[in-house]
C-alpha cells in the first residue's frame, strides 16, 4: 500500500479487511473523547445510497474499511500510448485503412484504459457497521465535514436509527467563523488552509466524488479517504479553539443542538403525489405565459425572456453588439420591431465582454425600485426554475417508497445563508410560491398520504416583531400586544387616517414600508406601490418614522456599534459586524466602511439590519424545532422548515395533538439565557392549520 500524504507528513492509511482488524481498531478509539469519520458511497443521497468505504480517525491515526469496493490496487493508470513505427492502427479503428483500402502504416496514439489487481476479500457493509456499533453508539463525539450525510448513510444499517451525539461538523464550524465563504467543500477549505496553488489542487487532492470511487483503484481511494478523514480532524482541532477565543462557541453549540432536527427532516422526506402533476404543469405554464405577454407589451414586440442580449436591451438599451463607432446595435423582436428600453442605469458589467450583467441581484434591485420589466424578468426566471426543478426534473429527486408514495429528501443547510436562516437544496422547496388564486399550486404535489395529515405552523410577521423588540419601539409593541394588523397600522400612520379606513391598496403600501425597514426598499418602491410621486413617497415614509419613532435611532445605533467593533484600517481582517441575539452570531460587513461609493455602503447597512431581524427570527424558529424534536407525540415528525414555517406530518389519531403542541411550542419560545419570553412583551403569534396537502394546509 502506498503512503497517503497528509499535510507535510506521509502516513500509511490502515486498510482493514477482516473482522479482527476492525475490532482491534475500535478498541483504539474507545478511550478517545472524539473521532472523525467519513463514508464513501454510491450515488443517490444518504437515504438510498450504498456504503462502499468508511474511514475513522483521531490524533495520529486513520483506519479505512472497504466494504464492496470492486477494484484492487491500480497496476497501470489510464494513459495515451503510441504504437511503434510501422505498425497498424488497432483492429476495428476506421483509420486502419487508407481511402484506397490499403493498410495505413502511420504511427498512432491510442488510449490505454487503467488496469487493476483483483479486489481482495472484504467485509459486507452490514458486517462492518455491526462491528462499529460499540463506537458509533457510544458517547464519543462524532466529527466530520457535513457529518449528517455520513450519519444518515450509516443509519440505514441500524434500522434507520441515527447514531447519537455529540456531533461536530467542521462545515458549520467554518461557517460560524466565516459566513461569507462561497465554497465550503473540504477540498477547497484545506487547499486554502495549506495555501496550495490552484494549478496544483486537482492532482494534490483529486475530487473522486464526482466520478464515484468505484472507478478508482483501492489504493487510490484509500489515499483519498485518508485525506478526507485526516483533514476533517485537523480542522476540528484547529477551529474549535479559535471559535472559543472569539466567543462564538455558544453559536456553534446551538447549531449542533439543532442538528438532530435537521437529520430527522432529511431522513423522513416529504411525500409527493404525482397524480396531480398535469394540473400543476398547466397552471404553471399559464403563469409563465402571462408574464411573457406583459413583458412583450412593455417591450413592444415578442422576445425570448431567456435571451440575455434581449434582456440587456429592454433594461439598459445596450447589448453585446456595437457598430464600428461603438454605438450599441438595437435588438429586434420576433416581428422585427426594435425592442423598447427601460433606460435603466447599468450596475455591473462582465469582465470579458464589458456588457451589462443581468443577474438576479440586479433584477431584484430594480424590482424593489418599482420597475415592472425587472419585476417580470425576475418572476419569469423563478417560474422557469420551478418548472425545470419540480415539473421536468422532479423524478431525479424522488425516492421510491415500497407500498407508499415516493418522497423528496431536501437538504436543509445551516450554512446556506449569511444570517443563520436555513436554505434548502436538491430540491430547493424554499422557492415554492404560495397558493395563487385560480392556480393549482405546486404545493399540491406535497401531501401527507393515506391515514396522515400535514400540520403547517407559520409565524406571523416574526421579523417585524423582532424589529419591534430589538428597537423597543413603543408603538410597534403596542400594535403587536393588541393583536392589531401591523401593515394596516403602518398605512394609517403614513396616510394620517384611522386604521379602519385603510383600504387593501393602502395596506399594501404599509406592508411595503414595513419590509423596507428590514430589506431597504426606498422611496421609489413606495412611489410605485402608492402610485404617487417620489416627493410624496418621502413624505409618507417620514410620517411612518414619526409614528414608529424608535426605529430610525435604533438602526443608526446598531450601525454605529457595528463600525466600532471593526478596524477601519483593516476592514477585511477585522471587519465591522452586528451581533445577532440570543447567542451572539456575527454578521461581518467590511463594506460598512466604504466611503467612495454610497450605494455599496447603503447595501451593507441594509444587510446589517436585515441580519439582526432575520437572524434573530431564525433562532426563534430553531429554538422551537429543538423543543418539538423532543416533545412531538409518537406518530408525528417534523419533515420541513421553510422560511417561517414548520411542517409536521402526523398520523390521523395524533394530528390534533401534534397541531396543538406545535402551535404552543412555537408561541412559547423562551430566551435560553434568561428563561424569559424570547421577545419580552412582544407576543409570538402562530397560524397553524392541517390538511391533506401542503397547499390545503397553508396555501
Amino acid at each position: 500500500m502506498e503512503h497517503a500524504e497528509i499535510g507535510r507528513v506521509r502516513r500509511a492509511p490502515h486498510v482493514l479487511l477482516t473482522a479482527t482488524e476492525v475490532e482491534q481498531a475500535v478498541a483504539l478509539y474507545e478511550n478517545r473523547p472524539d473521532f472523525a469519520f467519513d463514508v464513501e458511497s454510491t450515488f443517490g443521497g444518504a437515504h438510498r445510497n450504498e456504503l462502499r468505504w468508511i474511514g475513522i480517525g483521531a490524533e495520529g491515526m486513520v483506519h479505512l474499511i472497504p466494504c464492496g469496493h470492486p477494484k484492487g490496487n491500480i497496476l497501470q493508470p489510464k494513459h495515451k500510448e503510441k504504437s511503434p513505427a510501422f505498425t497498424f492502427y488497432p483492429e476495428g479503428d476506421e483509420r486502419r485503412l487508407t481511402k484506397l483500402g490499403k493498410p495505413s502504416w502511420r504511427m498512432v496514439e491510442h488510449t490505454v484504459e487503467a488496469s487493476y489487481e483483483p479486489p481482495p476479500a472484504q467485509l459486507y457493509p452490514h458486517e462492518v457497521m455491526e462491528l462499529l456499533r460499540p463506537l458509533m453508539f457510544s458517547d464519543r463525539g462524532k466529527v466530520g465535514h457535513n457529518v449528517k450525510f455520513d450519519l444518515m448513510t450509516v443509519a440505514k444499517y441500524y434500522g434507520g436509527e441515527i447514531p447519537p451525539g455529540p456531533y461536530h461538523d467542521t462545515l458549520i464550524l467554518t461557517h460560524v467563523l466565516d459566513e461569507d465563504r462561497q465554497d465550503y467543500s473540504l477540498k477547497v477549505l484545506t487547499a486554502d488552509w495549506f495555501k496550495i496553488p490552484r494549478a496544483k489542487r486537482a492532482s494534490w487532492y483529486p475530487n473522486m466524488g464526482k466520478q464515484g470511487t468505484d472507478n478508482f483503484g483501492m489504493d487510490e481511494v484509500a489515499r483519498y479517504l485518508a485525506k478526507d478523514v485526516r483533514y476533517a480532524w485537523l480542522r476540528f482541532k484547529d477551529l474549535l479553539p479559535r471559535l472559543e477565543r472569539k466567543g462564538l462557541r455558544p453559536v456553534y453549540d446551538f447549531e449542533m443542538a439543532v442538528y438532530p432536527s435537521v437529520m430527522e427532516m432529511e431522513s423522513h422526506g416529504f411525500p409527493v403525489d404525482l397524480s396531480k402533476m398535469n394540473g400543476v404543469r398547466t397552471d404553471l405554464e399559464r403563469s409563465i405565459a402571462e408574464i411573457e405577454v406583459e413583458a412583450w407589451d412593455l417591450a413592444g414586440d415578442q422576445f425570448a425572456l431567456s435571451n440575455y442580449d434581449a434582456k440587456r436591451w429592454v433594461l439598459f438599451g445596450e447589448a453585446s453588439k456595437k457598430d464600428s463607432e461603438g454605438t450599441p446595435i438595437p435588438v429586434y423582436g420576433r416581428n422585427n420591431v426594435e425592442l423598447r428600453s427601460q433606460g435603466l442605469a447599468v450596475r455591473s458589467r462582465t469582465e470579458a465582454g464589458d456588457v451589462p450583467q443581468v443577474t438576479s441581484a440586479v433584477l431584484e434591485f430594480y424590482a424593489d425600485k418599482g420597475n415592472r420589466m425587472a419585476e417580470l424578468l425576475s418572476e419569469w426566471a423563478k417560474y422557469e426554475k420551478l418548472r425545470g426543478t419540480f415539473i421536468e426534473g422532479i423524478n431525479g429527486f424522488l425516492s421510491p417508497n415500497p407500498g407508499g408514495l415516493p418522497t423528496i429528501h431536501s437538504s436543509f443547510k445551516q450554512h446556506g445563508t449569511k444570517t443563520g436562516r436555513f436554505s434548502a437544496a436538491e430540491p430547493n422547496i424554499h422557492q415554492l410560491p404560495r397558493e395563487q388564486p385560480g392556480r393549482t399550486s405546486i404545493r399540491n404535489l406535497f401531501v401527507a398520504g393515506p391515514g396522515r395529515r400535514l400540520v403547517v405552523a407559520d409565524y406571523d410577521q416574526i421579523e417585524l416583531r423582532c424589529a419591534g423588540y430589538l428597537s423597543n419601539d413603543p408603538e410597534m409593541i403596542r400594535v403587536f400586544k393588541r393583536g392589531e394588523d401591523i401593515h394596516r397600522s403602518a398605512a394609517a400612520a403614513m396616510f394620517q387616517m384611522a386604521p379602519v379606513d385603510v383600504s387593501s391598496e393602502l395596506r399594501q403600501v404599509g406592508k411595503t414600508q414595513n419590509f423596507a425597514v428590514l430589506y431597504g426598499a426606498g422611496e421609489a418602491k413606495i412611489a410605485y406601490v402608492a402610485r404617487c410621486s417620489v416627493k410624496r413617497a418621502k413624505e409618507l415614509i417620514r410620517s411612518y418614522f414619526n409614528t414608529f419613532a424608535y426605529l430610525e435611532p435604533w438602526k443608526y445605533r446598531e450601525l454605529q456599534l457595528a463600525r466600532k467593533r471593526g478596524d477601519r484600517q483593516n476592514p477585511w481582517s477585522d471587519p465591522p459586524r452586528v451581533v445577532i441575539p440570543p447567542f451572539g452570531r456575527l454578521r461581518r460587513l467590511p463594506m460598512l466602511f466604504e466611503l467612495q461609493k454610497d450605494w455599496i455602503r447603503f447595501h451593507a447597512e441594509r444587510q446589517a439590519i436585515n441580519a439582526l431581524c432575520q437572524g434573530f427570527a431564525s433562532y426563534v424558529t430553531k429554538l422551537a424545532m429543538v423543543e418539538l424534536h423532543d416533545t412531538l407525540p409518537k406518530g408525528a415528525t417534523m419533515i420541513a422548515q421553510v422560511h417561517d414555517e414548520i411542517i409536521v406530518i402526523a398520523d390521523d389519531d395524533v394530528a390534533d395533538e401534534a397541531a396543538r403542541l406545535t402551535k404552543s411550542v412555537m408561541e412559547g419560545v423562551r430566551d435560553p439565557n434568561t428563561n424569559e419570553p424570547i421577545l419580552g412583551t412582544v407576543p409570538l403569534v402562530v397560524s397553524a392549520a392541517m390538511g391533506d396537502t401542503w397547499a390545503a394546509a397553508k396555501g
